[in-house]
């Protein structure tokens, strides 16, 4: 059955701390139009602003609360038959939007110039964003994760796709290779095709159903700082656009994460306008493909 509606899942946060850093990104995405612009598609939009975290101690209570609240926003969303789109500072979102979808065969698309996979032990910065799929995977803050409605440990091992993967140090290479993760690796001394290396992994394959993420500092570096991490070999926009087109194509997904954009670090309202068109070649093809209906 189609989902009837889209529910946009707002979470503007980062470490729990509202409009703030990357936290302002969903923002900037809302406020340069992407409500109006998924109606113009005849989409039914609901909308669910999660509600502030302040009285929860420090960073990993703040996040570990948003997860849980991202998580029951999710489950709703799937039981009311609407597609979850959320809209995140922090990229950790998608850790509690899996658990949310409560679906033991869930599949991975991520496109992200970073993987996420770091567990407190391999990790040099302290950064709690860049451990949320170790603790998916049950390997990292067991006992917090385990609060979060819905976890069960998921295996990556043949399930997990990134694109645009890249900067990175040997150590997280090396990790996503040996949790069986495959990879549409960025480079530097070539310019990779990565529309025709995804369209190639998902006729290979079969990545259904699928968690889709997109942090946008997979985007190429040319285009001015997205957050304050970005690198060279990244996608361009024709390109992401493209390929966010071509997913709903050949997987079935299931849900959409847009995060880590921080709009005062270069230029905002172009990376916005981005990540709403990206988010439009989606939502297009997943009419096109009949999973969501229009009004």
């Amino acid at each position: 059955m189609p989902a009837k509606a889209v529910t946009i899942i707002f979470s503007p946060y980062h470490v729990g701390i509202r409009d703030h850093r990357v936290g302002n990104g969903p923002n900037r995405i809302r406020e340069l139009g992407v409500v109006r612009a998924l109606e113009k598609l005849s989409l039914e939009v609901k909308f669910v602003e999660l509600d502030r975290v302040d009285e929860f101690e420090g960073e990993i209570g703040r996040s570990f609360e948003l997860l849980r609240r991202i998580s029951k926003a999710v489950t709703e969303a799937v039981n009311n038959n609407t597609f979850p789109l959320t809209l995140s500072g922090n990229c950790m979102a998608s850790a509690g939007v899996a658990c949310g979808l409560q679906m033991k065969d869930l599949n991975f698309i991520y496109f992200d110039a970073h993987d996420d996979l770091d567990s407190p032990d391999v990790n040099e910065n302290g950064y709690l964003d860049a451990m949320g799929l170790s603790m998916l995977r049950g390997e990292s803050w067991k006992t917090l994760t385990k609060t979060v409605p819905g976890f069960q440990p998921l295996d990556y091992n043949g399930r997990f796709l990134y694109c645009g993967l890249r900067d990175q140090s040997d150590v997280q290479r090396q990790r996503v290779i040996d949790a069986g993760m495959d990879s549409i690796w960025g480079e530097t001394d070539r310019k990779v095709d990565y529309v025709a290396e995804l369209k190639s992994r998902l006729e290979a394959k079969s990545y259904s159903p699928a968690l889709v993420h997109l942090d946008l500092d997979v985007l190429d570096e040319s285009y001015g700082k997205v957050n304050d991490y970005p690198s060279p070999g990244g996608l361009f926009e024709s390109e992401l656009v493209t390929c966010m087109d071509l997913v709903p194509k050949k997987s079935t997904p299931k849900s959409l994460t847009i995060c880590s954009f921080d709009p005062n670090a270069g230029d905002g309202d172009k990376i916005a306008q981005i990540a709403i068109r990206a988010i439009m070649a989606f939502f297009q093809s997943l009419i096109q493909s009949g999973a969501i209906s229009k009004r």
